[in-house]
């Protein structure tokens, strides 16, 4: 699942303009840049790159590092699989 990973830290930095070197699991999303709002265009691009839907319960509004995205993506990708 370190694909899926790697691409989902791909999408932030390219999506909100974050260095993508500072997306480490650790980091907090406010911490390097990312908003709420951010976060929005994020799913829409998650979505579509992996061909899921993300439901509002799906992404809890709790999640506040980068490690807490990848882990609700995979979560995600591995029961569409």
């Amino acid at each position: 699942m370190t694909d899926v990973a790697d691409r989902v830290k791909d999408i932030l930095a390219e999506e909100c303009e974050a260095d993508r070197a500072a997306l480490s699991d650790d980091a907090r999303l406010e911490d390097v840049g990312i908003s709420s709002v951010d976060m929005v265009q994020v799913m829409f691009a998650i979505e579509e790159e992996f061909g899921i839907s993300i439901g509002e319960n799906d992404m809890s509004l709790d999640i506040e590092t980068v490690g807490e995205v990848t882990a609700a993506i995979q979560r995600l990708v591995a029961a569409a699989g």
